[in-house]
């Protein structure tokens, strides 16, 4: 719809999806975040209603299930994981 229609609008809806809210790291964004909530608060200051969806949820929770994954492993799990990232260098005793 054409911007002048939106300014009319009591209720909008805002999707947000994981490049949005998360850097490339897969952390939080704080700093696109903070805008939108600013965005946000000044609309509902205005009398708009809105609704903020967010597929970023989903980013964010695939790194925290690896961090999780990785904290369950056992010494010899990490070990070998770390051995085979390391091009098969052997080791030097």
């Amino acid at each position: 719809p054409p911007r002048a229609a939106l300014r009319g609008a009591r209720r909008v809806l805002v999707k947000a999806g994981t490049s949005v809210v998360a850097n490339p790291d897969g952390r939080p964004s704080l700093t696109r975040v903070g805008a939108i909530a600013e965005q946000i608060a000044e609309l509902t200051r205005e009398g708009v209603e809105v609704i903020f969806v967010s597929s970023g949820a989903v980013g964010m929770g695939k790194r925290l299930l690896r961090k999780q994954s990785r904290m369950m492993m056992s010494f010899n799990d990490l070990q070998s994981q770390s051995s085979s990232a390391g091009g098969g260098r052997g080791r030097s005793d």
